[in-house]
Formats: structure tokens, C-alpha cells, sequence
């Protein structure tokens, strides 16, 4: 029978299947978060979850009343809002409560509405009912609200929701919730919706004219603003039709959904660090100190397994690789890992800051191990470093890192590039120097000079293009022998700052930098491909990018569960001729090979700093003997395993690793 492999170590919580149910985020459900969690949970959507308003309104209430409270809802804040006197953990614990109980009364405030009528008290039953508001009469009778100390102290309390709710008259009502409500095609299917500054109006005949008189009556026309695009459909529905089709075509073509490929096979052909044994998650608590981990409910025992010694094997590759202690993976027992069992969308992979777990799904994520590490490295330098949060995005605190981001994003101009950068700045410079002589100059002297003093100027000129020292005084003493006048002090003072510009010109071009190959396609890759706002270009994911090709370049060996995804970055994109190209997003030849050279000096210097273990071979786990009835194979051979599948069997001797003269750590160097 085969082995169960369970979760194992500590529990790291947090995981979908602990948290809260269906019924949204209550206050007391804080008590068992720590800060990052509650950063992330505290949303309105995981408060109030959304309402299915197409069901509200196909349950009898009118589409004016769903509207409304939409409305209302999406006037609340999405998430907590601050004050600068927040600065303290409990003070933030405090107002994320605060701001779960507001989102909680909105919601039985609306709840019953059904009419106009209802949506009117709404205002007076969550404002005042709870305390926010005061409601006063004033001059003839007219009510108006103040805000009482509670509605001020709290930001939940915004104008915007007091807005929304102050609905007054039923006329009110219609104008503003029932008729923009149809405006807005609310509840409209989307494949029914005309799309956005579009219309479909009707002909009857009465007021429409044409140039040619061939403009139908009874019939469908579309337009956008003041412009008729297209008349004479027969149906609205023939009209809608056409519309949609010349948006689309019209419109900016969508992105498209990056999910690196499933690799066919996970090959490696390392050493056998397994020693035989097919490995439990013990091995992962005793090799490497992990805090604990997890699998998903659906993974079978065959792909647990299969996941345990294929991860484990990576996880040895990449000590290997780094030259690092076991132990040092799980960065001294900070981190823990899961199969399968945190996924989310389509990520192959993810790591989680909040409870510093790296998740690898079940298919997907072979490949994507080195990446996801680095993410749960760059978080633990991070809190080492002072960084609130990951040290890629505060690098400053840590040189090296620093010299990493620069390196990724810049590197050293050609010869060739900085004489056409300084060609082209020179000539710019000499346009505009030029423009500024002849204004001070040029018309003075064809009123007073003659034909000579043209050919003289022109002489000077030049010089004065050339960053020939006095040029400007030369000119200003001719200007005053042809005309009488110098001319102003202002002018010249800016003249010879175009003549000292011009001057330093002369020189051999300054080397410069230009933008990597690396960061220009990732930052194409953000416009050809989703996750908007940075997300490919971003430091935290191009280093995450960089550092899996590291590691696949320093591995002599073959280990695609570790890296397999580390050069898979790639879309199809169009030039600016309308070509098609490939546009990578990682790094390669000499731009990869400086990179490199930075992850090295970044290892070295953790290990100088005893963040990291210096470990000249990593060791493969003793083999021993099997218990009486042990099985070898942990693999249900009548329950296929996915995993198994992937991974490939080399029936070729397994290779041992080196053996070497053990030599001193750099600890002990130092």
C-alpha cells in the first residue's frame, strides 16, 4: 500500500480551505490574522460580498431599486481608509474593524429596499440610525444634516456615500438611479449592450433628411456623437450587430493571458541526491528546516509523491547551485511550501508574502521553483534590510541590490551609440544656439550692413557654432561697429552659454547607458500581455525572472522542476512596420552574463554577512536500510500519477556527486 503523505511540520495557515466561509469577513474574524492578513482580507467584497443583482432583478425588484443599491455600495471605500494618526498596529486593527461594522450596517440598511419610498429612509436609517449624522430643520422646514464627532472620526463616512443615500424625492429617484440605470445598460447582457459612445436610435420618417434621399424610413441608424455612422437596418438587432463588429474593429485589440507552458517532461540528469529513497515530508523538516507544508485535497497520493521527490531533488540542485547550507533554503525555518494546495487563476506558481509560502500547482509548476524562491528570498532580505516589504522594491537599503536593479535595467552605451547620441544632442544644441544669434543679430544687420558684413557675419557664426572661445564678444563688438548697439545682456549671457555647451561638445563622446534589451521587452511584454500596473517591468518580478536564469546557467546539469520555466517568457508581438516578432522577457547573452556577475556578488556578500551558509558540496541523504515489507515505489501503479508522467526516467546509472576535499566555508575565512 502506498505510502499517505499528508501535510506535515507546522501549520502555516491561512490556505483556502481555513479560511472564512461564504458568509463574509466579520470583525472578530481579525483575532486570528496577524497584520499582513489583515491588510489583504479586510476588503469590502470579502465584507459584503457582491450581490447577484441580475437575480434581484429577476426576483421582482425594479431595476431602478438594484441600481440603487449598487450605487450604494460602490460609494463605500473598497478597503480601509487612514488617518496619519494611525501609526501603530492596534490603532489600524481598530479601524479595519471599525471599517467591517460600517460595510456591515450599509448592508442591513439596504437590504429591504423594494421602492423609491424605501430607498428615501435609507439615508436617515444608516446615518443617523447609527450615530454618523444628525438630521436638523432649518429655515422653512428644510431638513439638512451635520456630521456628528463618531461620522467625522470615521472615513468610511465620505460625502460621496452621503450623496448617494440623500435620495429626497421619488423624481429624484427616477432621474438619478432608474433612467441612468438604462442609460448605463445595467443588467444588460453583454452580448446585447451597445457598445460605449455609441447609439441605435430610429428613423420614423418625420425629422431625418439625406443628401441623396435614400435615408429609409422605419428603419434602425447608428451613430456616435454628432457623427451617423451607418443607416437603414432593417432591426435593431441588425443594427446592434453591425455595431458591435465595427467597435471591435475600431477598438484596441485585448491582451493576452501570459501562463507559461506545461513543460512536456521534467528532465534532470543532476547527481542522486535522494539516495534511492522516495522522500516524505519529514525529509523536508529535517533537510532543510522548513517551518511545514502542504498539499492541495485533490492531489492524489501517486502526485504527492511524485511532487515530494521531484521538489526535493530541486530544492538540493539549487543549494547546489547557490553553494549554500541545506538549511539556508527555508531561509533558517522562515519558509514553508505547499503542492497544489493555495493555487489561484492560472499562476503556474506563487508565493505569499504574508505567510512566506511558496506554492507550487500541480502541473504548472514544475519549472517555476527558482523563481518563486527568489520571491520568498527578496521578502526575507527585505525584513533583514528594514524594507517594508520585498528588498526589490526598496533597493537602496542594500547596495548590491541596488547595483542588481541598475544592471538589469541599464547597460554601458557602444562606441557607435554615444557618437550618434552626441551627434545628434550637438546638432540640437547648434539649432538652437543658431536661432538665438540670428534673432539678436541677423535682422540689425541686413538694415544697417552691407553685402560684406554678411559674409563677416557668417564667418563669425560659424565660430561661434564651433564652441570657439570669445565667438560671442567678437559677434557683440561687429554688431556695434556695423549698427551702434551691443546687444543686451541677457542675450549674451545666454550666447555664452550656448558657446561653453558647444565648446565641451568638441570633446571625444562620454560613454553613457541605455535601456537593457531585458527591460524594454518586459516592458512591452506589459502591454502585450495581462497583469497591467508594472507587473512585468517591475522589480520584483524581473530580478524573480533574472534570478531563475541564474540559477539554470549555474547548474551543470539539467533540473527543469527547478528552472524549466526560467527562459519561457515569450509572446508573439507586432513591430512598429506591423511585423511579427518574438519578444522575450528575460535576459540574454552579454546583458544575461552582467547579470549573472551581480547574483554572484549578491551571494558572495550574504555569505560575508552570515545571512547565508557558504557549502563548498551538497550532500545526498544516506541511504538505508528498508523496513520489513517497505515498498520502493510509492505509486499506486492502477491510479495514474500526472506528476509521474512528467517526470522522466533515465535508466542510465544515476551520477554521484563529486567528491571533494572539504575546504573552508567563508565563515570560517573570515
Amino acid at each position: 500500500m502506498p505510502k499517505q503523505h499528508e501535510d506535515f511540520g507546522e501549520k502555516i495557515g491561512g490556505a483556502k480551505k481555513d479560511l472564512w466561509k461564504e458568509r463574509g469577513l466579520m470583525a472578530d474574524d481579525l483575532d486570528a490574522m496577524n497584520e499582513r492578513e489583515a491588510e489583504k482580507f479586510v476588503k469590502k467584497d470579502n465584507i459584503w460580498k457582491k450581490p447577484d443583482y441580475k437575480a434581484m432583478l429577476d426576483g421582482g425588484i425594479p431595476l431602478g431599486v438594484v441600481y440603487f443599491i449598487k450605487k450604494a455600495r460602490d460609494s463605500l471605500n473598497a478597503s480601509p481608509q487612514y488617518y496619519r494618526r494611525d501609526d501603530t498596529p492596534e490603532k489600524r486593527l481598530a479601524r479595519q474593524k471599525e471599517y467591517i461594522r460600517t460595510v456591515r450596517e450599509l448592508q442591513e440598511a439596504v437590504a429591504d429596499v423594494r421602492t423609491a419610498e424605501d430607498a428615501a429612509q435609507v439615508c436617515d436609517r444608516f446615518m443617523v440610525g447609527n450615530g454618523y449624522l444628525e438630521r436638523s430643520q432649518g429655515w422653512g422646514g428644510r431638513a439638512y444634516y451635520s456630521a456628528t464627532e463618531k461620522g467625522r472620526e470615521n472615513p468610511a463616512i465620505t460625502n460621496k456615500l452621503l450623496k448617494t443615500l440623500n435620495v429626497g424625492s421619488a423624481a429624484t429617484f427616477e432621474r438619478e438611479f432608474a433612467q441612468k440605470a438604462r442609460k448605463d445598460q445595467f443588467l444588460v447582457p453583454k452580448g446585447q449592450k451597445v457598445p460605449a459612445g455609441y447609439s441605435i436610435r430610429f428613423n420614423d420618417g418625420k425629422n431625418t433628411y439625406s443628401k441623396n434621399n435614400d435615408w429609409k424610413a422605419d428603419t434602425w441608424y447608428v451613430t456616435k456623437g454628432y457623427s451617423i455612422l451607418q443607416t437603414n437596418f432593417d432591426s435593431q438587432e441588425a443594427a446592434l450587430k453591425w455595431v458591435q463588429d465595427f467597435a471591435k474593429q475600431r477598438g484596441r485589440s485585448g491582451k493576452t493571458r501570459f501562463v507559461p507552458p506545461q513543460l512536456e517532461h521534467v528532465r534532470r540528469d543532476g547527481p542522486d541526491f535522494r539516495g534511492g529513497r522516495e522522500i516524505g515530508g519529514q525529509e523536508y523538516l529535517d533537510t532543510f528546516g522548513f517551518r511545514g507544508g502542504e498539499f492541495g485535497n485533490w492531489m492524489n497520493q501517486n502526485d504527492r509523491q511524485a511532487s515530494l521527490n521531484m521538489g526535493f531533488e530541486a530544492l538540493k540542485d539549487l543549494a547546489s547551485a547557490l553553494q549554500v547550507s541545506d538549511k539556508d533554503i527555508a531561509y533558517q525555518g522562515e519558509l514553508a511550501i505547499a503542492f497544489g494546495a493555495r493555487g489561484s487563476g492560472n499562476a503556474a506558481a506563487h508565493y505569499e508574502p504574508m505567510r512566506r509560502v511558496i506554492n507550487l500547482t500541480k502541473m504548472n509548476g514544475a519549472g517555476s521553483l527558482a523563481h518563486e524562491w527568489w520571491h520568498g528570498l527578496d521578502d526575507y532580505l527585505g525584513t533583514k534590510m528594514g524594507a517594508k516589504g520585498l528588498l526589490s522594491e526598496q533597493p537602496r537599503l542594500y547596495a548590491p541590490f541596488q547595483k542588481l536593479i541598475e544592471t538589469i535595467k541599464y547597460k554601458p552605451e557602444t562606441p557607435e551609440q554615444a557618437a550618434a547620441r552626441t551627434e545628434a544632442q550637438t546638432e540640437r544644441t547648434r539649432k538652437n544656439a543658431a536661432g538665438w544669434l540670428d534673432s539678436a543679430v541677423l535682422d540689425s544687420l541686413k538694415r544697417h550692413g552691407s553685402e560684406e558684413h554678411m559674409e563677416t557675419y557668417a564667418v563669425l557664426r560659424e565660430a561661434f557654432l564651433s564652441g570657439e572661445a570669445g565667438s560671442v564678444e567678437q559677434i557683440n563688438a561687429f554688431k556695434k561697429s556695423v549698427t551702434g548697439r551691443v546687444m543686451p545682456k541677457e542675450t549674451r549671457e545666454r550666447l555664452e552659454i550656448f558657446e561653453h555647451m558647444l565648446s565641451g561638445m568638441q570633446e571625444p563622446p562620454q560613454i553613457g547607458r541605455v535601456e537593457t534589451d531585458f527591460y524594454q521587452n518586459s516592458v512591452r511584454m506589459g502591454k502585450e500581455c495581462e497583469k497591467e500596473g508594472g507587473y512585468w517591468d517591475s522589480n520584483v518580478e524581473m530580478t524573480a525572472r533574472a534570478f531563475a536564469c541564474y540559477i539554470k546557467d549555474k547548474l551543470p546539469y539539467r533540473s527543469d522542476y527547478l528552472a524549466g520555466h526560467a527562459d519561457c517568457a515569450i509572446t508573439f508581438a507586432t513591430d512598429n512596420d506591423g511585423k511579427m516578432e518574438i519578444l522575450k522577457a528575460f535576459p540574454e547573452g552579454e546583458e544575461r552574463k552582467a547579470i549573472n556577475a551581480v547574483f554572484d556578488e549578491i551571494v558572495a556578500d550574504l555569505k560575508l554577512q552570515h545571512i547565508l551558509t557558504h557549502q563548498e558540496v551538497t550532500q545526498p541523504l544516506a541511504v538505508r536500510p528498508l523496513a520489513e515489507n517497505e515498498q520502493i515505489s510509492m505509486f499506486d501503479r492502477g491510479r495514474p500519477s500526472v506528476m509521474e508522467q512528467l517526470a522522466v526516467k533515465n535508466p542510465a546509472e544515476k551520477i554521484k556527486p563529486v567528491q571533494t576535499a572539504p575546504k573552508k566555508s567563508h565563515a570560517q575565512e573570515i
